[in-house]
């Protein structure tokens, strides 16, 4: 006997299985109160159905996709999974769950119903488990375990090894699945290099006037597909309109809004999506190129069209480091020793004429024996371990110095040394030392006076950081540099930190106009009046952000 089922049975068993139908069943509303929508989001119905075990987005900003994240995660804890979603500090869990996640439950009654347990870290969805964590520590991923693992932001993760240890946190599941999202950063790092691992997904439009069907981009590129030349859609800028590629006629709205996505390499195993403001209706031409003209070209590349940026001025790779390789000796006066401590622990030494010595070690013996044999100036990073930094500072006061990384708000320059009971504490602005670093190369005012083929590893590690933006909460916009996943970058940290040893050893040579702001007071204060410190900050800026 068979059983026919009504059409609200079948919708009801198809929202089970599927978030896309489960949002659309509901008619579910956002932190806003605005219904949800597909009609300007077509180019989300697909992401919303897709069940790939492995999921990559590079994105812009403003395009409705933490939406997507949110009700994805309830409805696959819903559906019996437990979810690990991961941001990049307590604080952005905090600014994310609060105002976005929270207003989602509470606003509609059919997700508030199977939310038991509700705080900012954890969710209870029917019997299975949402975990907010920050990427700061790997302490935040080692007592959870997980199916599904949710990395939001993931080009704004401060350590790539937190990133690891989260995903091992899938090792126990029948089903593992990821998904992983962000504005993007540097060309091939964070989501743009697993998006170029991936099946690239692209949104297709076809132009009416032609039929000439390919996808959009800011400027007209060229793509040669066996013996025939094709070219994107783009922003004509004259016209202020979006244009097709071979035509050139007005790429309309409805058009944008009616495409398709296809794989560029449809035979991966990595699904990935690109989404740019410029496939969003609602957003103009007009409107594309007002906020190429307010933003940096970093941002509007990264937040407008999400795609991959690297700022030319600042990148250093091999050619950079090639065209200031002069080999020769150097008197050894006012030397300088950066030493990063990880292990194995790396140094540099050098001094104003340039680096002349660099190597790795696991022994502390060795470190004192190089700094004896120069009677060099040392500055070291005191983390991940730092007994030894510290005692090694005690014993050559004077000549040994700690440096903490903290954020110059206040304009007062990259360093600031402390006095008084922290005379051996030098607390450094991290990007603004990074940057300063990377300029001095391209500017060819450090040299490597050693021969070009003993730097392999130093232009490998150089390869291996990258400058970047970040979207802070308050809207603003920052600058850092990142590390590539899981690869090492300590030789540019222990050139910093002999940068810094540097200025010491030189005093008032004329060499520190470069690193300091001529016209700050370079005290951290705490309490007092003049300025001097009388308090040990160490503890407090150890907590600070590094990830050297």
């Amino acid at each position: 006997m068979s059983v026919e089922l009504t059409a609200e049975q079948i919708a009801h068993a198809y929202a089970e299985q599927s978030c896309l139908a489960w949002v659309h069943f509901n008619s579910f509303v956002n932190e806003n109160q605005q219904p949800l929508e597909f009609k300007d989001h077509l180019f989300m119905i697909q992401i919303y159905a897709d069940e790939h075990p492995d999921i990559v987005c590079k994105k812009s900003a403003q395009v409705g996709f933490s939406v997507y994240a949110i009700l994805k995660s309830i409805h696959d804890a819903k559906s019996g999974w437990n979810v690990i979603y991961a941001l990049p500090t307590n604080n952005v869990v905090n600014d994310f769950v609060k105002p976005k996640v929270n207003p989602l439950i509470t606003s509609n009654p059919k997700i508030a119903a199977i939310v038991s347990e509700d705080s900012v870290s954890l969710k209870k969805v029917g019997d299975r488990f949402i975990f907010f964590k920050g990427g700061y520590s790997d302490r935040e991923a080692i007592s959870i375990t997980g199916d599904i693992l949710v990395i939001d932001e993931y080009d704004r993760m401060p350590s790539r090894e937190v990133v690891n240890t989260f995903d091992s946190r899938l090792q126990a599941s029948k089903n593992p699945k990821r998904r992983r999202f962000s504005n993007p950063s540097a060309v091939g790092a964070g989501v743009d290099a697993l998006y170029n691992d991936s099946d690239q997904m692209h949104w297709m439009v076809t132009c009416a006037a032609c039929g000439h069907t390919i996808y959009m981009d800011f400027e007209r590129d060229a793509i040669r597909i066996g013996t025939k030349t094709i070219h994107t859609h783009y922003v004509d800028q004259k016209r202020v309109i979006y244009a097709c590629g071979e035509c050139h006629a007005e790429i309309s709205d409805r058009a944008r809004r009616n495409g398709e996505w296809k794989a560029k390499y449809p035979g991966r195993k990595r699904r990935g999506y690109w989404i740019s403001q410029m496939m969003a209706p609602w957003v103009s031409a007009e409107r594309i190129l007002e906020q190429k003209e307010e933003s940096s070209l970093e941002f509007f590349c990264n937040f407008v069209l999400g795609k991959a940026y690297t700022p030319s001025d600042l990148i250093v790779n091999r050619d950079t480091i090639a065209k200031v390789v002069q080999p020769g000796s150097v008197a050894k006066r006012e030397v300088a020793m950066g030493v990063d401590t990880n292990l194995p622990m790396t140094y540099v030494l050098g001094t104003v004429d340039g680096i002349f010595a660099k190597g790795k070690t696991d022994s502390w013996d060795e470190i004192e024996r190089i700094k004896l044999m120069y009677n060099a100036t040392v500055v070291f990073d005191p983390n991940p371990y730092p007994i030894k930094p510290k005692a090694f500072v005690q014993k050559y006061k004077g000549s040994a110095y700690l440096c903490y990384f903290k954020q110059d708000t206040k304009n007062l320059g990259i360093l600031q040394w402390g006095t008084g009971v922290n005379a051996a504490v030098v607390y450094a602005d991290r990007t603004k030392l990074l940057d300063l670093v990377a300029q001095e190369k391209i500017d060819r005012k450090m040299l490597y006076r050693m021969q070009f083929h003993e730097l392999e590893d130093v232009i490998d590690e150089w390869e291996n950081i990258y400058r970047t933006t970040e979207e802070k909460e308050d809207g603003r916009i920052r600058s850092i540099w990142v590390k590539k996943e899981g690869k090492v970058s300590d030789y540019p940290f222990a050139e910093a930190y002999m940068r810094i040893a540097l200025e010491k050893a030189l005093g008032s040579s004329t060499t520190s106009q470069y690193i300091t702001n001529p016209g700050a007071t370079h005290s951290v204060t705490k309490g007092n009046a003049d300025g001097s410190i009388s308090a040990d900050l160490s503890s407090d800026l150890e907590e600070a952000f590094h990830d050297a």
